[in-house]
């Protein structure tokens, strides 16, 4: 299963991720969740506490391959999820790893 959440800024989509993720975890079910935002604060909401937040390493931009096709932008990873989710993810409470990506390199690049 995945699932995605968007919408305006401030209506909640951290809260709701965080939520959504933990209620899967405690089903049984092993969750990934990614922080994308550009002011990433999904840890928060899946229960680490604040002073494991430097257990965190963002995924690098160097990790993503973005190409253009058909006029639009497409982002793929250079390895296996698997690997980057051994490398780059931290563990949270109710069977859930956070994967946080990098900030925007610049503007234009978020």
């Amino acid at each position: 299963m995945k699932v995605s959440v968007s919408g305006k800024g401030g209506s909640g989509k951290t809260t709701i991720s965080g939520t959504l993720a933990r209620l899967i975890g405690r089903s049984g079910k092993r969750v990934l969740a990614v922080d994308a935002d550009s002011n990433p604060n999904l840890a928060l909401t899946l229960g680490l506490s604040t002073g494991s937040y430097d257990l965190i390493n963002p995924l690098p931009h160097g990790l993503m391959e973005h190409r253009r096709v058909n006029g639009e932008v497409q982002v793929s990873l250079s390895r296996p999820v698997e690997e980057l989710t051994q490398d780059y993810a931290v563990n949270c409470p109710d069977n859930v790893s956070l994967l946080v990506l990098g900030p925007p390199g610049g503007a234009g690049t978020g």
